[in-house]
């Protein structure tokens, strides 16, 4: 299977703040060459029909859409269902374990409440996933944090997986793919690289300390559907960067 290449607006969540921002956006976006999207970064309290409208004005389809905990699934995980319905997505991801999760027995419990939250969403016909960030790959007691938890879930439950977590944790991302063959639909491409003062800084894909070449076999090899660009911080323009790590992507095809 060969992935299909999209793009992350959480990457954009600066221009995504009205409804005019949205559908400008969208079509700037759509203008670099994307037509697949995981919707992130729009407040909650803009209708869903603005979002489905620029959506279909652009071009784009998407394909998932994406939560932080407890905002959306904590309070009210069916708004977050109705979004991903409305935007006729197939998948539903959530990120971010609370910080008072610093336990086995926490994490269990907290198990417990996401478990609940993936089968209202399975139930509505979507697909849950659950996007480990990079302290998801601490240890706890011998394991890594996203590890247990992953164990812990109900096993329709898919692992939208961030190469860029899984490099600043160390782990090589073959062993995820490996161990989680099967459950990864969705991965997200992010990469970085050092600056004159010492820091790192987001670049476009192509631009940073990656490689990308091999890990999109990899994708391809493990039947990955969906790869995402993402980049949440920029040194010029947000969408010159989007447009940098297309070209380079399709570059590879």
């Amino acid at each position: 299977m060969v992935a299909t290449i999209g793009f992350q607006l959480s990457s954009i969540t600066p221009y995504l703040a009205t409804p005019e921002d949205i559908r400008t956006s969208f079509a700037r976006i759509a203008e670099t060459g994307y037509r697949f999207v995981q919707l992130q970064g729009v407040p909650s309290e803009i209708p869903d029909d603005v979002i489905v409208s620029a959506l279909r004005d652009a071009g784009l389809t998407c394909v998932a859409t994406q939560e932080d905990y407890p905002l959306g699934f904590g309070a009210d995980p069916d708004r977050d269902i109705r979004r991903a319905l409305a935007c006729n997505a197939r998948y539903l991801t959530c990120a971010l374990i609370p910080q008072e999760v610093n336990s086995v027995a926490t994490l269990n419990d907290f198990a417990e409440t996401l478990s609940e939250i993936a089968d209202r969403v399975s139930e509505a016909g979507l697909i849950f996933a659950f996007h480990p960030i990079s302290p998801d790959y601490r240890q706890m007691e011998d394991r890594m944090v996203f590890e247990r938890l992953m164990d812990a879930l109900p096993d329709h439950v898919q692992l939208t997986f961030c190469i860029a977590a899984a490099h600043s944790a160390g782990v090589d991302p073959a062993l995820v793919f490996e161990k989680y063959r099967g459950r990864i639909d969705l991965v997200h491409f992010k990469d970085d690289a050092p600056q004159s003062d010492g820091t790192r800084h987001l670049m476009p894909l192509g631009q940073g300390s990656h490689d990308w070449s091999g890990i999109l076999q990899q994708c391809d090899t493990n039947s990955v559907k969906y790869v995402f660009a993402e980049q949440e911080r920029w040194l010029s323009d947000a969408f010159a960067c989007a447009s940098d790590s297309y070209a380079y992507l399709t570059s590879l095809r």
